[in-house]
C-alpha cells in the first residue's frame, strides 16, 4: 500500500455548501472523502474503534486541506537537518522531551517578557515548522518531517485520550526512518493519484445538473489545471537540493543558554 491513501466521496454524495437556496460547490467541496497515512508500523489518521464515527476508521474531510497544508512545509522540509538535531529529532521519545523541556522553560518566563519569549521559541521553531498539523481536527496528530543527508525521519505524536482514558487514534506516537528519495516518490505519487481522481470528479461535476446549487463549471475546470501545476511547482522544491535556510547556529546557541 502507499504511503499516502485517500478515496473521494462520488460527487452525488457530496452535499453542497451552505443552505437552501443559496447552496454552492466548487473545487475544493469535490475534494471529500477519507484519508490516511500508511506507514508499516502505524497507520496515521486512523481512529481507534471506540471513537470511529459510524464505523469508518479514517479521516473525513476535504482531502485537498491534507495536501494544502503538507505543501505549505515542503520548503522546510527540503532542508536538512544537522547531525546533531537529527540526533534529537529522529525518535519521538528525545523529540517530544526536547520539545516539553523547551515549552516548559517558555512557560516559567515572566508573562510580560514578550520579547525573551519569542527569542527562546525559536530553539523549537525548526521542529514545527517542520511539523504536518491538523487543526481542522478535533486532537489531530502531530507528523513531522526531518532531512538528513540522504536519510527521512517521520516523527508522529497521536497519543491523545478521551473519556476514561480511551485513544483517539491507534497509531500512538512514534517514528520512522526512510531514504528520503523514496519519501518524495511517495509524494509524488500521491499527487500523480490524487490528481488522476480529481480529473474524474470535475468531469462528473461538469455533467452533472446541480439544480439551484451555484457551480462555475468553466473557472471549476481552470482550477483544477491551476491547482495541479501549483502543487507540481512545490514538488520541485522537494527535488531540490536548497530548501529554506535554518539558522542552526543561533538555535544552538539559544539552547545552551537554556540549558546551562
Amino acid at each position: 500500500m502507499a504511503l499516502v491513501n485517500f478515496r473521494l466521496k462520488h460527487p452525488d454524495t457530496i452535499i453542497p455548501w451552505g443552505d437552501a437556496p443559496d447552496t454552492s460547490m466548487h473545487w475544493f467541496g469535490l475534494t471529500e472523502g477519507e484519508y490516511w497515512l500508511d506507514f508499516n508500523k502505524a497507520t496515521l489518521y486512523e481512529y481507534t474503534k471506540a471513537v470511529s464515527a459510524d464505523g469508518v476508521p479514517y479521516v473525513e474531510f476535504q482531502v485537498a486541506r491534507l495536501l494544502e497544508d503538507w505543501m505549505g512545509i515542503f520548503d522546510t522540509i527540503a532542508a536538512p537537518v544537522p547531525d546533531g538535531f537529527y540526533s534529537i529529532a529522529e525518535t519521538s521519545n528525545y523529540l517530544y522531551r526536547f520539545y516539553g523541556a523547551v515549552q516548559q522553560f517558555l512557560e516559567n518566563l515572566p508573562e510580560d517578557a514578550v520579547e525573551e519569549y519569542d527569542r527562546y521559541d525559536k530553539a523549537i521553531e525548526w521542529i514545527y515548522n517542520r511539523t504536518l498539523t491538523a487543526m481542522h481536527l478535533n486532537y489531530g496528530p502531530g507528523i513531522s518531517f526531518f532531512r538528513n543527508k540522504n536519510k527521512m525521519a517521520i516523527v508522529w505524536k497521536a497519543d491523545y485520550l478521551v473519556g476514561n482514558n480511551v485513544p483517539v487514534w491507534t497509531a500512538g506516537n512514534g517514528e520512522i526512518e526512510m531514504e528520503y528519495a523514496v519519501f518524495v516518490r511517495e509524494i509524488e505519487d500521491f499527487g500523480v493519484r490524487f490528481f488522476a481522481a480529481m480529473d474524474t470528479q470535475v468531469h462528473l461535476a461538469v455533467a452533472k445538473d446541480w439544480g439551484n446549487t451555484n457551480l462555475n463549471k468553466e473557472r471549476l475546470v481552470q482550477e483544477q489545471q491551476e491547482r495541479k501545476a501549483a502543487f507540481e511547482q512545490k514538488l520541485a522544491v522537494l527535488k531540490g537540493r536548497v530548501g529554506k535556510h535554518t539558522d542552526w547556529d543561533l538555535i544552538n546557541g539559544l539552547i545552551t543558554e537554556m540549558f546551562s
